[in-house]
Order: C-alpha cells, then structure tokens, then sequence
C-alpha cells in the first residue's frame, strides 16, 4: 500500500504504526449513523490491523485503509477502505466515512476518486461495489457523482446499531474507468 495525494488530502495507508490514530476517528460521534462500525478496545483494533495483508497489487485479498488526513491542517478526518474477498476475486467492496466537520467539503468524492484510481492501476479487478442505506443521501450523491450505478436494494442488507437495515447497491466497473480515461474525463496519475 501507499501513500495517495489529491489535492487538498494524504490519504495514508494504515498499518500497525498508525492504527490508534483510526481508532480514533472510529469513535468520533455520527460514524455509526448509516454505517455498524464495531466497537472494540484499542488494543484489539490494533491487533486486527496487524493480521492484515501489507501488499496491495494483483491478486490482494482481505481488507485495506486508508486514512484521510487534511493537509493544511494535518487533521485525520476520515477513512477509506477497500476490501476484496477471496472468494470473489473479480470486485471488491469500498467503505468511506468521515467526521461531521469535513463533511460537505467535497472529501469524501475527492478521496474516493484517488482510491478508485488506486484500485483499478494497482489489481486487476474489473468492479467495485459500494452499499449505502436509502436515507443517506449525501453518500448517494457521491457514489452517483463518480459514476457508480444504482443496481439493486438489498432488503435487510446490513446490520446498523444492532438492527437490519435495507441498504442501496452500487457499482463502478473498470470499463467505465477505461472510458473515462479514453474519453478525457478522468486522468490517472
């Protein structure tokens, strides 16, 4: 994994050096508002973060993050992650969140976008999927502004504070990503 640049954020890899400082952001309020983000002490988490996989590339499965550091003020202020599973090695999933105080800035679209670019440069996989739950409107906007495609509603698809949830989903594929690029729309690199 490595460090990804846009133009106002670091997005920085997490490891078993940095894994507090996510656990930080984890428990900041609102995350679990649309999202079941575990509750787990610290000294778990960090050690969940150390049985990871380091090496992001072809053939990569398990889960991968990344935090999302503002630059000008150095501040962590969200998470992405990505995460591929061994059985279904051809798309993987993304996750996002950040803290109320960057929401509304654009982040989330710009950190996606870098790891989108990410993803589709580093593995050979030909989609990603994204869920979100019908109210959160703002994730619908983000995930429809960088081209993913509303596919299906997963009835009682996710679990949110201990109850099931049906949750929206989406997908982007890399024909699209090569499109955008063939077309101008989007410049890797």
């Amino acid at each position: 994994m490595r460090k990804l640049l846009t133009a106002r954020l670091d997005l920085i890899p997490v490891d078993d050096g940095n894994a507090r400082n996510l656990w930080r952001v984890l428990q900041q309020p609102n995350l679990r508002e649309y999202q079941d983000i575990p509750r787990v002490a610290v000294e778990e988490f960090e050690r969940q973060v150390r049985t990871r996989p380091s090496r992001f590339g072809p053939g990569a499965i398990g889960r991968f993050e990344w935090l999302i550091r503002e630059r000008q003020t150095c501040a962590d202020v969200g998470w992405v992650s990505v995460r591929i599973n061994d059985r279904t090695r051809d798309h993987a999933e993304l996750g996002y969140s950040l803290l109320t105080t960057a929401r509304r800035k654009g982040y989330a679209r710009e950190a996606l976008r870098a790891l989108i670019d990410e993803i589709f440069a580093a593995t050979e996989l030909g989609e990603l999927h994204a869920c979100t739950v019908p109210e959160n409107l703002s994730s619908r906007h983000v995930l429809e502004n960088l081209g993913f495609v509303e596919t299906r509603l997963l009835h009682g698809g996710a679990l949110v504070r201990n109850r099931r949830v049906d949750i929206i989903l989406y997908v982007f594929t890399r024909a699209q990503q090569l499109e955008a690029i063939r077309s101008g729309q989007r410049v890797v690199g």
